[in-house]
């Protein structure tokens, strides 16, 4: 019956995804929704980081079943690896260089938009999977805490999901984009069933690795692609309240998982 909600709870989590982008189609100020996501969106992915991965990836590495040393030289080295597959994403994705200079056009601010949507939708595939794991693992042992954990991290989808919708709305649609919209909203289900199906425990050196290679994309995302952003858009108020908002649900985050 718990392996059934696990099921259940991570496909929920990927629908969180959906409300992120019936907002961007609901709300006509397309703008100051980008302001207010982009704020929203840094403030959730840096939590992620700072009160999910991060500490995480500790543990492991604090894990007896593990040499210490190992682990943490491992789990360092994937981090980096994890930055380098976004910065060579980065490289091989079509986009332009943006400066958010005057003379930029309306055109070239909506292919940056776009490529920043791509590589976050990526990175968050390869995340979500891992955490539909985490998550199917906790509902197997407490079902009210695997719940829980779907709220908490649902929460943070939320706004990554209008930071998605708001990047690629504009952009012309390929099969592509809808696979990997697929599997934005399937992945935290399709970590659950790599576990459901194989019916074993994943080794803690795998899942170490895997985190590892998460953060280091959710790095990249935070500090070289959103931060940016922020920047540009100081003047803006309403990413002021996107900022508000995300340490808001950064707390609720936090305080549901402590429940």
């Amino acid at each position: 019956m718990e392996r059934n909600y696990g099921l259940i709870f991570t496909l929920c989590i990927g629908l969180f995804f959906l409300i992120g982008f019936i907002l961007v189609r609901t709300i006509k100020d397309k703008k100051k929704l980008t302001y207010f996501s982009t704020g929203m969106a840094f403030i959730v992915m840096i939590g992620m980081l700072i009160f999910d991965l991060i500490p995480e990836i500790i543990e492991l590495n604090s894990d007896e079943l593990l040499n210490k040393n190992f682990s943490v030289a491992l789990s360092a080295g994937f981090i980096i690896l994890g930055i380098v597959l976004l910065k060579c994403l980065d490289i091989v994705l079509p986009h332009h260089q943006h400066n958010h200079n005057e003379h930029e056009s309306k055109h070239e601010h909506e292919e940056h938009t776009t490529h920043v949507g791509l590589m976050t939708s990526i990175s968050l595939v390869i995340h979500n999977i891992i955490e539909g794991m985490s998550v199917f693992i906790i509902t197997c042992e407490n079902i009210m805490t695997g719940f829980m954990a779907t709220v908490a991290v649902g929460m943070h989808n939320i706004p990554l999901g209008i930071e998605i919708a708001s990047n690629t709305e504009k952009s012309k649609k390929s099969i592509a984009d809808y696979i990997i919209l697929g599997l934005l909203l399937l992945s935290s289900s399709i970590g659950a069933l790599i576990i459901y199906l194989s019916g074993i425990e994943i080794p803690e050196v795998i899942e170490l690795i895997l985190l590892s290679v998460s953060c280091g994309m959710i790095i990249f995302i935070s500090l070289f692609e959103l931060l940016p952003e922020i920047k540009n858009y100081s003047k803006e108020r309403q990413m002021y309240y996107g900022i508000i908002t995300g340490i808001v649900l950064v707390i609720l985050m936090i305080l549901l998982k402590q429940e």
